[in-house]
């Protein structure tokens, strides 16, 4: 069975070896074999990370410098294709019963883990009773809370059983968040065994994660590649050198960059229109923050069009709460009064807020992250204007997490991604318990929305409550949505890597070496 899904994939994002060992194109005299010699391909990838992993729990770390590494280690029930439809993984099909309130889910059987073990109906129900148990402290916990049991009823087919019918439940089992681990994994910190397509082979703190080839991996016509290197390389000239060199094979850049190896020979440039978003979160339960007044006024303050053309330069789209590519979702920003800027009011809110003077506050943001920095620092700018004095953190990438899972900041800039169904961008970051709600915000008819919506299997109606929603998010202002960008990537001429909405760990399965 397959379902259609009227949205799109992250986070976002949603994001490491020595390059010499073998990445890219060899120089001309090195490339030709010696007489009598058989000419040796190509079987390595070396793709460049721009910050580090942070751990390897599928269940536990959200982080994309991470997610882009274990989702190449771990499978999910289902998963995205390139037109953004949800399809069989390490369920080959599943039946949803007339009330909605039961979803089974029948497994590929011969699949198995990395350590030989088969996996099995029992894995799966332990990987959710995982993620459910609040003691894992999963990101995912808030996707499956309509879960009321799970029954493994035999060693291929596993039972959901929901207290209320939940349009977005397959569609959320296509998450990294939701990878199926081993019974009775404990510490996956130590140890990552999944069914991926890759098996974690080393890592070297600083430096590299070297994945290789899963030959037992059931889909017998992947991965590609027999390796997959991501070079740690924070810095961008670094990695615009070494792809211009042959170092690396497949790199992220900035808009910028993408200019400046446009008809460089042996590099290509592909993007996308990605489904990721920038934002100013802010903590409604830090003062003066807790006063919606303040946030409304912060709102008009904000140029989004300027942080378009400076930090972006032109390549990204005006965003609310769900990106614009989710075109099925996404409410036109035109319909927000708050984005149009208006300083004037903006500072008349504030006195009427009791700080006719402004306030000192601090913005935090990833210093390895150009885009964030700059678009703090354009804030900071826009802030001026009413009298609010922004001091800007650069954190790095570890303290970066461990601050926005604090749910103890003031002011934060970062980017997320909108997920596989609208779900994801209204109950999992703003429902009141939702699993990435590190804002701290509240609002009871907001609940009641987002579950209404959850529960609503007519794709109309749930348009119309996700609309209602989205007003009222950004009326109440606990991010400012600000842009969502192409995304851009370098590729060597002999690597076939198409970049997508659906991911980048979509892509690198099916990436080849000519």
């Amino acid at each position: 069975m397959k379902k259609r899904v009227l949205a799109g994939f992250f986070l976002s994002l949603s994001l490491m070896l020595s390059a010499c060992s073998g990445g890219g194109t060899a120089p001309a005299d090195q490339a030709k074999p010696k007489d009598g010699q058989a000419a040796t391909a190509k079987t390595e990838l070396i793709v460049a990370a721009e910050q580090e992993p942070v751990g390897y729990d599928p269940h536990k770390v959200p982080a994309a410098s991470s997610v882009r590494v274990y989702a190449l280690i771990y499978d999910s029930l289902t998963k995205l294709d390139e037109n953004m439809e949800i399809v069989p993984n390490l369920a080959e099909k599943w039946e949803i019963a007339p009330d909605g309130k039961t979803i089974t889910m029948f497994l590929h059987a011969g699949v198995k883990f990395h350590n030989g073990k088969d996996m099995t109906a029992e894995d799966v129900k332990y990987s959710f009773e995982r993620i459910l148990n609040p003691d894992t402290g999963a990101i995912a916990k808030s996707y499956f809370s309509s879960v009321e049991s799970i029954e493994a009823k035999d060693a291929t087919t596993v039972v959901f059983k929901l207290k209320n019918a939940d349009a977005a439940f397959v569609a959320n089992t296509a998450s990294a968040y939701a990878s199926i681990v081993p019974a009775g994994s404990t510490d996956l910190t130590k140890e990552a065994i999944g069914t991926g397509p890759f098996k974690l082979e080393k890592a070297e703190s600083g430096q590299y994660v070297l994945l290789k080839k899963n030959a037992d991996y059931f889909n017998k016509d992947l991965p590609k590649v027999e390796t997959i290197k991501f070079q740690i390389m924070k810095d961008e000239a670094e990695r615009l050198a070494a792809m211009r060199s042959g170092k690396i094979d497949v790199s992220v850049i900035s808009a910028d960059s993408a200019k400046l190896l446009e008809g460089k020979p042996g590099v290509q440039v592909k993007n996308y229109q990605s489904l990721e978003y920038s934002y100013l979160g802010i903590n409604v339960n830090k003062k003066p923050f807790d006063n919606p007044k303040v946030r409304e006024a912060i709102s008009y303050a904000v140029d989004r069009n300027q942080i378009v053309q400076t930090v972006w330069k032109g390549e990204a789209a005006l965003t609310g709460p769900i990106a614009p590519a989710l075109t099925n979702w996404a409410v036109d920003t035109a319909s927000y009064p708050s984005y149009k800027t208006d300083v004037e009011k903006a500072k008349a809110l504030l006195a009427e807020a009791g700080f006719p003077n402004g306030f000192e506050t601090q913005i935090e943001t990833a210093a390895t992250y150009p885009d964030m920095v700059e678009t703090a620092q354009v804030i900071q700018q826009q802030l001026k204007a009413i009298g609010i004095n922004a001091k800007i953190n650069q954190l790095e990438w570890g303290n970066y997490i461990d601050t926005w899972k604090s749910k103890d900041m003031n002011l934060m800039v970062g980017r997320n991604t909108s997920g596989v169904d609208a779900d994801r961008s209204m109950r999992f970051f703003f429902a009141s318990t939702g699993s990435a709600n590190v804002w701290n915000y509240a609002n009871p008819a907001y609940d009641e929305l987002v579950a209404k919506a959850l529960s609503t299997v007519d794709q109309a109606e749930r348009k119309k409550l996700y609309e209602e929603a989205q007003m009222m998010l950004v009326q109440d202002a606990p991010n400012l949505f600000l842009a969502s960008p192409k995304n851009y990537y370098a590729v060597r001429d002999n690597i076939d890597f198409t970049p997508t909405a659906a991911g980048e760990v979509y892509s690198l399965i099916k990436t080849s070496i000519k």
